[in-house]
């Protein structure tokens, strides 16, 4: 937090704490906490294929669509996961 304390000197500054931990949030707490709820599986699976294939025209073989939608499925709602899972792949 004294870090944080620090960025005051510039009036003009915003910081935005992303977290998922609960007492973080009420930690660094200016204004009201936004919960955010979990995506269902079809969004992340929306979202992982727009990251993969950005042109919305593409074609997914059905081993493509079924391999994304089990990854969709291990992001739990939580597509950043995503993103290290993607990497291993």
């Amino acid at each position: 937090m004294s870090c944080l304390l620090n960025a005051t000197s510039t009036k003009a500054s915003k910081i935005l704490v992303t977290t998922r931990n609960v007492s973080v949030s009420s930690i660094v707490q200016t204004l009201p906490t936004c919960v955010l709820g979990k995506l269902s599986e079809d969004q992340c699976w929306h979202i992982l294929k727009y990251k993969a294939f950005s042109d919305a025209s593409t074609v997914l073989s059905e081993d493509q669509e079924r391999i994304g939608r089990e990854i969709a499925k291990k992001c739990a709602g939580v597509p950043l996961v995503a993103k290290f899972i993607l990497a291993l792949c």
